[in-house]
Order: structure tokens, then sequence, then C-alpha cells
């Protein structure tokens, strides 16, 4: 009976907490990671204005500032690689970039031969 006394007297304890909603809130302001390269720690401003600014395929875009201002471009080096001949033949990921997409009218004039 005394061991009945004790548990009942217990109070259930969760196993987890709850976080404290009334605790200050730390704003998270953007910043590289901690062992990240130089050349990312020095550009991660620009990388902030262009991941904001939109679209992220725009070559003019995702050029660097100091590429810009040096007058030099960088470019991929694409001697030795293989270029795709047919889209279905790279990964699925491929085929569905917006380049690649067609808009209604498009496949209407390819569903009807062109003539209208």
């Amino acid at each position: 009976m005394l061991r009945t006394l004790v548990r009942r007297a217990h109070v259930h304890k969760p196993g987890f907490r709850f976080p404290d909603r009334k605790a200050p809130k730390q704003s998270h302001t953007p910043h590289p990671h901690p062992e990240a390269p130089a050349s990312v720690v020095s550009s991660f401003e620009h990388f902030q204005k262009v991941f904001s600014s939109g679209p992220h395929f725009h070559p003019e875009k995702l050029q660097s500032q100091q590429a810009t201002t040096s007058g030099q471009q960088q470019g991929v080096d694409m001697n030795g690689r293989e270029a795709a001949e047919d889209i279905h033949l790279l990964p699925e990921r491929f085929w569905k970039t917006p380049a690649l997409a067609f808009s209604p009218e498009e496949m209407d004039a390819v569903m009807t031969g062109g003539a209208n």
C-alpha cells in the first residue's frame, strides 16, 4: 500500500520539453559556414544579392563581382568533355528545365502540324 501512495504522489514528467514561447527569439542573419573556403566568405554578400534577385539561371547574374570588375570572365573549359547529343540521354532532372518547357500554344502548334 505504501508503494501505491508513493506512486500516486509522484507527478508524471514527460520525457520531452516544449520550447519556451516567452523566451526572446534570436534573429537569424545569413552567414557563410565557419569552415567555408575564403573565396566563398569573400563573395557571400554577392551570393545573397543574386539569390534574392530572382531566377538563378541567368548567366549575367551568376558572374561574380570580381570577374566583372577585372574584365575577365571565368568560363568553363569544355575541352575534353562530351556534349549530350540528345537531351533524353541526360538524367531526368535536366528534362524539366524552364528552357525546355512548352507552352500550351506551342503544344497546339505541334499537335496540329503547325496549320492554324
